[in-house]
């Protein structure tokens, strides 16, 4: 398993949020790009570990990480744990249909059943 840091709402393991999507490939390697719904406005990057998200001037805005790596803030590991672990360590999680969202840190964590499958961090504002 892979172990990355977080810096909530600035980057994860080197990836800062405003990069470009070259940048951000440079980083993480080749990536195949799809549209995460209908709706998108632009292209998400998928890496196999990770999905990053971009806004319509192709700068990084998100980052959704599935459960092959550990994630670390503030030297907590946050992901993958428990719902209640996350609860302690992130104050402000509100609890949304399968899902438990931060705004006030940009982090979206999906845990249908309880059972944390992936961790999204955002730049600043972005459940806002």
């Amino acid at each position: 398993m892979e172990k990355w840091t977080a810096q909530p709402t600035q980057e994860v393991n080197g990836i800062r949020f405003g990069m470009n999507r070259e940048e951000v490939r440079k980083l993480l390697g080749t990536a195949k790009e799809f549209k995460k719904t209908k709706f998108s406005l632009t292209t998400t990057d998928d890496f196999g570990i990770c999905h990053v998200f971009y806004n319509e001037q192709d700068q990084c805005e998100a980052i959704e990480i599935f459960s092959d790596v550990e994630i670390s803030v503030n030297g907590q590991v946050i992901f993958p744990a428990d719902v209640a672990q996350a609860k302690l360590l992130i104050e402000d999680l509100v609890m949304e249909d399968d899902s438990l969202i931060s705004e006030s840190l940009s982090i979206g964590i999906y845990a249908p059943g309880g059972r944390m499958e992936s961790i999204l961090f955002g730049e600043a504002g972005y459940y806002g």
